[in-house]
C-alpha cells in the first residue's frame, strides 16, 4: 500500500502505469475480493439401487473350480436313491410280499428303479371319495369297538366320528382292504394306506388320539394283507404299500387370527412330535415307503421329513423311500402357503425323496403345466395324481375314467410320466384305464446330474444362484448390530414398526434378508419366533430367501422352525471342534437350510491367507466326507478383517482375503463366499463416505475372484464408477496392499483425517492492512 501511494503522490512508476494501478486498489479495498472454496477430499456421486445392483452383477467371476468332489464316507448322509446301484429280482421281492414280509428298503428301490426304466408305474386313486361313495352312517364309522364312545368337544357337544375314514381300520377292516384290492387289481403298484388323518392332532379333533399308534399299524396292516393277496395272484407285478402322512388341518405358515399374523395354533415341536408317532405305527405295521401328501404348506412337510429322520436316526432302522406330493390350490400355481411349484422344491430338496410331484387340488388338465415345472428342476423321480376334473356345484368330479385317462396320456406322450395316479373322483376304474392308456409310453428317464452344481435359495419364489446371475445382497437392516433404527425399535417390542424396516429392504432390492436378534435386552429366541411368523405372512418380504443369524444356536434353531422356505443359517465353525461343528451342520441338512461356515478352529480365527485357506478347506472336507452335505449349500466367510489401523500386522488383511477366496474357489467345488462389509472399514467409523468408498472398492475387486454376496445396506453402496479417481486409488492402494512408496497407509489416514476434518479454505489476499 505504501508503494502504491508513493508512486500515485511522486507521479512516478517504473511502467508509467500508476494511476490505473491505484484506481484498482482502490476499487478492491471498497469491494474485497471473496475467498474460493477448498477443494473436496472425496467426492461419490449419487446412484439408485438398481444402478448398484447392476453394477456389482456386470462384474464376474474370473475363478474357474475344475477341482474333482470329495466324496462322502460309506454311511455318510442319505444316498441318491433313485440312483440306488444294484438289481433285485422280482419273485424275491414278490415272496415276501406274499409270506406278508415287508421287502427291505434298498430292495423296493431296486426294485422300483429298474421298473420305471421301462415302464409307468401306477399309484391309486381316491381313498376318500371312494369311502364317501359307500353312503356310510354314524354307527358305521363307531363300530362295535366305539359304539359306547361319548366324548365332548370344546364346545360341549358330543362328538360325532362320521366323516373320520381312518376310524373305519377298526369298525370296517374288510371293507378298507377290500377297497385296496381293488385299485391293485385296476392296475396301481402302490397303494397308501387309509392314514390320511393318522396324527395325534387331526384325530384329536374327534378326540381319539389315543388309538394313532394302533390306527396306523392296523392300517398298514390291512394294504399289506390286501397287498399279499393280489401279489399271490400276480407274482410278476408284486404290490406295495406307502403309509400315507396327510397335513393335519393346521399350519405352521398361516396364522388362524386375523388381529395377530404372529399367532399359531400349533408348533413345529407339537407337528414333529405327532408325525413321529404316526410313522411308528405305519413302519411297525409294515409299510414299504412312506408318502408325505397333499403338503398345503411347505413348513408343515419340513417338520414331516424332520419327524422321519428323527424316527430313523432314534431307532437305527433303514429309512424308508419318501415320496414327497404338493398341492397347489388354483390357477396362480402355488401352494396355500403361497409358495411356488419351483420354491417347493427348493425348500424340500433336502429330503432326498424317491419321488416329488403333485396331487388333488386341480384337474389333469389344468395342472400339466405346473407338473412341467417341477419335472424340471427335479432330478429324481416323479409322480402327479391329479382329481378327476375340478370339484363341480355340488363337490363332485365329473371326469369319468375315459376323460381322466385321456388327459394323463399327454402327459406320458410328451415323456413326463414316472409314477401316476388319482386322487379325488378316481376309482379302481380310472386307475384301469390310465394303466391301459399310458402303458403304450415310455416313461421318463432320470436327467443327468449337473457336475458342479449351484445353490438353491427359496422364499415364496425360487433363488436360483446362478454363477451369470452375479452378486447377491444380503439386505443388513433387520440385524440389531446392523440398524440402530431396527434395534430400538425390536428392544422396544414394536415389531409392526420394525416390519417396515424390512419392507424397505425390499424395496431396495435385496436379494435375501439378514436377521439377527442377539441383544442383552430382550430374549433373542423368542423375538426370531414372533418375528419370522411375522415376515413368512408379508408376501413382499416372504418372497425372498431368509439368513438365520445368530451366535446363539437355540436362538437359530427358533428361526429355522418358522420359515417354509429355505433359508442360510450364520453361521458355524470348527471352533468348538469337529463333533459340535458336525452336529450343528447335520440339523442345517435336516432343517434344509445352507449354511455360513466362518474360517475359525480350535486355535482361533483366520487371520492370514494361509490360515484361511486351511480352515476352509478342512472345514470342506469334513463336511463332505463324514455327512455328504451338499457342496452348493456351502458359503465359506473367511472373515474380512480391519485394514489400516496403523499396525503392519493389519495392513494385508483385505488382500489376504482375496486371495483366499480365489484358492478356496478353485480348490472346493460349488462353494460361496460371504463376507461382513463393514469390518473392513472398523477404523473409519463416523466417516460414513470413506467406508462407502472402501466397501465399493473392496467389492469391485473381491468379486471377480469369487466373493458372490456380503451383508449391506442395500440401496447405499456407491457404483465403483461413482466414486472420484483419486479416492479410488487411494483405496485400492489400502486394500490390495501395494504402492509404489509403500506409504499407503500412512497416505489413507491422512486423506482419512482430511474428509474428518476439511482444511479450511484460504482466505483472499488482504487488500490493506
Amino acid at each position: 500500500t505504501r508503494m502504491l501511494c508513493e508512486e500515485v503522490i511522486l507521479n512516478k512508476s517504473a511502467d508509467g502505469k500508476h494511476v490505473d494501478r491505484f484506481l484498482e486498489f482502490a476499487e478492491a479495498v471498497k469491494n474485497p475480493p471473496v475467498a474460493g472454496p477448498a477443494a473436496p477430499t472425496l467426492t461419490i456421486k449419487k446412484s439408485t439401487p438398481p444402478q448398484q445392483k447392476d453394477a456389482l452383477r456386470s462384474l464376474k467371476c474370473e475363478v474357474t473350480c475344475t477341482a474333482e468332489h470329495i466324496k462322502p464316507l460309506p454311511g455318510a448322509g442319505i444316498p441318491d436313491v433313485c440312483r440306488l446301484e444294484g438289481t433285485i429280482d422280482t419273485k424275491v421281492v414278490a415272496d415276501k410280499i406274499i409270506a406278508g414280509l415287508t421287502p427291505t428298503p434298498s430292495e423296493v428301490l431296486q426294485y422300483f428303479n429298474g421298473q420305471l426304466k421301462e415302464r409307468i408305474c401306477y399309484l391309486d386313486g381316491g381313498m376318500g371319495t371312494r369311502i364317501q361313495a359307500e353312503m356310510l352312517e354314524e354307527e358305521d364309522y363307531r363300530g362295535e369297538e366305539f359304539k359306547d364312545f361319548k366324548a365332548i368337544d370344546n364346545n360341549g357337544v358330543l362328538v360325532s366320528l362320521k366323516g373320520n375314514n381312518d376310524l373305519l381300520i377298526f369298525s370296517k377292516p374288510t371293507m378298507i382292504k377290500d377297497m385296496h384290492k381293488e385299485y391293485y387289481l385296476g392296475g396301481s403298484d402302490i397303494c397308501e394306506t387309509n392314514t390320511f388323518n393318522g396324527t395325534s392332532i387331526s384325530q384329536g379333533e374327534y378326540k381319539m388320539q389315543h388309538v394313532v399308534y394302533e390306527l396306523n399299524k392296523k392300517g398298514a396292516q390291512l394294504a399289506k394283507q390286501a397287498a399279499a393277496e393280489v401279489t399271490k395272484a400276480e407274482p410278476h407285478k408284486p404290490r406295495f404299500v406307502a403309509g400315507a402322512v396327510g397335513p393335519t388341518s393346521r399350519t405352521l405358515s398361516v396364522s388362524p387370527s386375523v388381529e395377530d399374523p404372529s399367532y399359531r395354533n400349533v408348533t413345529w415341536d407339537e407337528l414333529v412330535e405327532a408325525y413321529v408317532g404316526q410313522i411308528s405305527g405305519l413302519v411297525d405295521g409294515g409299510v414299504d415307503m412312506l408318502m408325505i401328501e397333499t403338503i398345503f404348506d411347505t413348513q408343515n412337510a419340513k417338520a414331516a421329513i424332520f419327524a422321519v429322520d428323527e424316527y430313523f436316526e432314534k431307532t437305527k432302522k433303514e429309512r424308508l423311500p419318501v415320496m414327497l406330493s404338493a398341492t397347489i390350490v388354483d390357477n396362480s400355481g402355488r401352494t396355500l402357503s403361497g409358495q411356488t411349484i419351483e420354491a417347493f422344491f427348493v425348500s424340500i430338496k433336502h429330503a432326498k425323496a424317491f419321488t416329488v410331484g403333485i396331487n388333488c387340488a386341480l384337474g389333469a388338465a389344468q395342472m400339466k403345466r405346473f407338473y412341467k415345472m417341477l419335472v424340471d428342476m427335479n432330478p429324481g423321480w416323479c409322480h402327479v395324481y391329479p382329481n378327476a376334473g375340478l370339484p363341480n356345484a355340488m363337490g363332485g368330479y365329473d371326469e369319468d375314467p375315459e376323460i381322466f385317462s385321456t388327459h394323463l396320456s399327454d402327459y406320458a406322450k410328451d415323456g413326463l410320466l414316472n409314477f401316476v395316479g388319482g386322487c379325488c373322483g378316481t376309482f379302481p376304474s380310472h386307475i384301469a384305464a390310465l394303466a391301459k392308456k399310458c402303458s403304450a409310453y415310455k416313461p421318463r428317464p432320470l436327467p443327468e446330474l449337473e457336475k458342479y452344481p449351484c445353490m438353491q435359495l427359496s422364499g415364496l419364489e425360487p433363488a436360483i444362484i446362478k454363477p451369470e446371475i452375479g452378486f447377491q445382497w444380503v439386505g443388513e437392516r433387520c440385524n440389531l448390530m446392523g440398524s440402530p433404527k431396527f434395534k430400538k425399535l425390536v428392544d422396544a417390542y414394536k415389531f409392526d414398526e420394525a416390519m417396515e424396516v424390512c419392507q424397505q429392504q425390499c424395496e431396495k432390492s435385496a436379494d435375501i434378508l439378514d436377521f439377527n436378534f442377539d441383544s442383552d435386552l430382550i430374549d433373542g429366541q423368542s423375538a426370531m419366533g414372533k418375528f419370522m411368523r411375522l415376515c413368512v405372512t408379508e408376501p413382499n418380504v416372504a418372497k425372498l430367501p431368509f439368513m438365520i443369524d445368530s451366535s446363539k444356536w437355540n436362538v437359530v434353531e427358533e428361526g429355522l422352525k418358522c420359515v417354509q422356505g429355505k433359508c442360510i443359517v450364520n453361521s458355524i465353525s470348527l471352533k468348538a471342534g469337529e463333533e459340535d461343528f458336525l452336529q450343528k451342520a447335520k440339523l442345517c441338512m435336516r432343517y434344509g437350510a445352507a449354511v455360513v461356515i466362518m474360517a475359525f478352529d480350535e486355535q482361533g480365527q483366520a487371520a492370514t491367507e494361509e490360515e484361511k485357506v486351511r480352515m476352509c478347506q478342512r472345514s470342506y472336507r469334513v463336511l463332505r466326507e463324514q455327512l455328504d452335505f451338499p457342496p452348493e449349500d456351502i458359503i465359506f466367510d473367511c472373515n474380512v478383517l480391519t485394514i489400516a489401523t496403523g499396525m503392519p500386522e493389519h495392513n494385508g488383511y483385505a488382500v489376504d482375503f482375496i486371495n483366499a477366496v480365489a484358492e478356496i474357489k478353485r480348490t472346493c467345488p460349488c462353494v460361496s463366499f460371504s463376507g461382513g462389509l463393514s469390518n473392513l472399514s472398523f477404523s473409519f467409523r463416523g466417516l460414513n463416505s470413506v467406508r462407502d468408498a472402501m466397501h465399493s472398492v473392496f467389492l469391485y475387486h473381491a468379486i471377480p475372484k469369487g466373493l458372490n454376496m456380503s451383508i449391506v445396506n442395500p440401496g447405499a453402496l456407491p457404483r465403483y464408477e461413482d466414486i472420484d479417481a483419486r479416492t479410488r486409488m487411494l483405496c485400492e492402494e489400502v486394500i490390495l496392499n501395494k504402492s509404489p512408496d509403500g506409504d499407503h497407509v500412512e497416505r489413507f489416514l491422512e486423506f482419512a483425517e482430511a474428509v474428518k476434518n476439511p482444511p479450511v479454505a484460504a482466505s483472499a489476499v488482504p487488500t490493506l492492512t
